[in-house]
Order: C-alpha cells, then structure tokens, then sequence
C-alpha cells in the first residue's frame, strides 16, 4: 500500500496542501469503481468505457496493488473484450441498452484505451514479473496495428480513433492528438521494433506543430494526402479530449527534444493563463479565441505542463485552484470521474509516485 505523501511544490512555489494521491485513489475508488473492478461515470448515464477501465488498471499499477489490477483486468476482459484482449480488442462503451439491459453498447473499440491497456500490461508483466500480462499485451499490440492503424501517404503510420470507417470517409484520415502519448511510442518502439511505433513517435512533434498555429491543440484534426492537415469534421475546438496534450507533454522526458518541441507547440495555453486564472474550456484553434472556464481537471492536468516549463506562478494559481475545489468527505473533487481521473495522473506524478524514463519505461516509487 503507497503511504500517505503530501501533494506539494517546491518550497519556493508553495506549501504542502492536503490532498494526498492516496486520498484521492481511494475516493475514485469509492465513488466510480463497483466490486467487480467495473468504472463507473455517472455524468454518462453510469456507463463504463474502455478509457476509464485502462485509467483504472494504470492507477492500480502504481499503486502496487496486484489484486486490484486483476479484478479491474478481468472485468474488463470479460465484459469488454470477449473473454480474451488478446484476441478481441475491448468495446469502448458498456452499460445499459434501452431494452434495460447491461451489456455492450458499442461494438467498436477506442485505440487511446487500447494503447494505454496494451502499454500498462506490458510495464505490469516485468515489475510483476508475469509472462501472463505480456502475453496479453504483445496480443493487444497485434490487434491494434491490424485494425487501428493505416498508412496515411506523404505521412506514414496513422493512428485512428478506432477501427471505424467514418475515420477515412471522405479521402482523409481522422486522428484524436490526445490518444497516443510519446511515453508510450517510444516505449513501443523498443517492446515491438517491426511495430509502426517508432515512426509514429518521431511524426508527434511534427504533428503537434503543423496543427497548432496558435499555440493550442484541437481535439480532432484530420489529414488529407497531397493536401496535409485541415480541420476535422468534429471542428476546430480544443477541450476535454487536449487538455490531455498538455498533462503528457509535461509528463515526456524533459531532456528529449521531442518533447521540448511539443512543450513549444502548445505555448498557447502558457500565454492564455498569463492573462486568465484559469485554462479555458474551449479554444478555437484556428481563431485562438477561448470561450468559458475549465473544469478543476483542467488545473490539475496542467501541472506537469507548467512544471516542466518553469511557470512558478502559474503552477501556484493552479494549485490554489486544486486545494479550494478539494472535497474531503468525498476524497476528490466533486462526483466528475473525468476531472479525478486527470488529478490522478497529475498528482502521482507530481508527487513522483512514478515516471517515465527517456525510452518511455515506467518507473514507480516502490522499485526504487
């Protein structure tokens, strides 16, 4: 069990607030996780997605609690992904039908929760040293190159949100710049070398910087051959879905040139927060004008973010924000699992709970 640390910054930024990483784990599991390892999102209808289930087993890992991970594990496996993941990638949505039935509600997969599954089995299987886990895995990673990656011409290996049509109707190729974290590329690149992961891990930064021209990440972009980049049908807007770009490029090696490239592509939302207190919940990316204020899952995501490019001021602002919005009779930050979700990745790694090295390998605080 992880023993109580403070969520802090450095003594020049500000003192220790109250909330833990540990709190809040055990409140996220109190409020979005069932009995059977089941996550719950009740602003969706109490549905439960591939995204949720993935989160969940990467907390579980870093918190060292093998019995959870494979009760979180095995509920998805069976509910989700016919009984076997290495087999059949796992449905992106489960709840109840309107017949008033439980069960899948998608028969589609989403590649962000199937990579962050495939990547976290496999860091499970060596700390834990289980052939098992990489089995299922190395498994997941066939899967998804098969059916959740095509070769975009004049780019190369092209990561779609799923194996859906709609993501190449039209003569362009649909990506979500949020689901594929360069932690997990590059550690890909090593695990799967024959994999597309090496070349998608090199394309990120041009990615990020051909899509950003004010310094903002959109959420869904598309790429056309012979044409290049052009907005999605989804629109321009960057909100929940890259907000996540944020909280990974913070979290990326901060001696990589990669990741000071991305840092550099998103300095939109460092010059925003000069001006604003709080980020924005929705840009315009092809305009740079903002619109509302985000959620408290917002704050947290951007720790990283402001950490890494030495924002004291305002990684204080931010963390003002996070010690206010705490609620300790429910050990987080409201009943919204998409804003605890984002602390917990934020805090963990804030509070250096766990890492990545420079070849995206997972580090954590009870091997060391």
């Amino acid at each position: 069990m992880i023993t109580a640390m403070f969520f802090m910054v450095s003594s020049a930024v500000a003192e220790p607030v109250t909330p833990t990483w540990t709190q809040l784990w055990h409140g996220f599991q109190s409020h979005f996780m069932d009995w059977q390892g089941r996550i719950i999102d009740p602003d969706e209808g109490g549905v439960s997605t591939s995204e949720g289930q993935s989160y969940a087993l990467f907390f579980a890992l870093v918190a060292n609690d093998q019995a959870l991970f494979q009760k979180i594990m095995t509920w998805t496996q069976d509910n989700m992904a016919q009984g076997n993941m290495a087999q059949h990638l796992p449905i992106w949505r489960w709840g109840k039908t309107p017949q008033g039935h439980w069960g899948p509600l998608s028969g589609a997969s989403a590649s962000d929760a199937d990579l962050w599954l495939a990547y976290t089995l496999l860091q499970a299987g060596h700390l834990w040293h289980s052939a098992h886990y990489i089995q299922i895995g190395q498994g997941m990673l066939r899967l998804i190159v098969q059916k959740e990656v095509v070769d975009a011409p004049g780019w190369g290996p092209f990561l779609l949100p799923g194996p859906s049509p709609y993501w190449t109707a039209d003569g362009h190729f649909i990506t979500n710049p949020s689901y594929a974290p360069l932690f997990i590329l590059r550690y890909l690149a090593d695990a799967d070398p024959q994999g597309p992961w090496r070349a998608m891990a090199q394309h990120l930064p041009d990615l990020l910087e051909d899509i950003s021209p004010h310094g903002y990440v959109p959420d869904w972009i598309a790429y056309r051959p012979s044409v290049g980049w052009e907005m999605a049908p989804e629109g321009p807007l960057g909100s929940f879905n890259a907000i996540r770009c944020y909280l990974w490029a913070g979290m990326a090696s901060e001696k990589s040139h990669a990741s000071s490239r991305m840092l550099r592509a998103s300095r939109g939302m460092i010059a925003y927060l000069k001006t604003h207190t709080y980020p924005p919940e929705y840009i315009n990316t092809l305009s740079g004008q903002a619109q509302g204020v985000g959620p408290v899952g917002f704050s947290a995501a951007l720790l990283p973010y402001l950490k890494v490019t030495n924002e004291k001021a305002l990684l204080t602002t931010q963390y003002q924000r996070l010690q206010e919005a705490w609620e300790p009779a429910v050990q987080g930050y409201s009943f919204h699992y998409y804003d605890n979700a984002l602390a917990l990745f934020s805090f963990g790694f804030m509070d250096h709970l766990y890492g990545f090295t420079s070849n995206g390998t997972l580090w954590v605080f009870w091997e060391h």
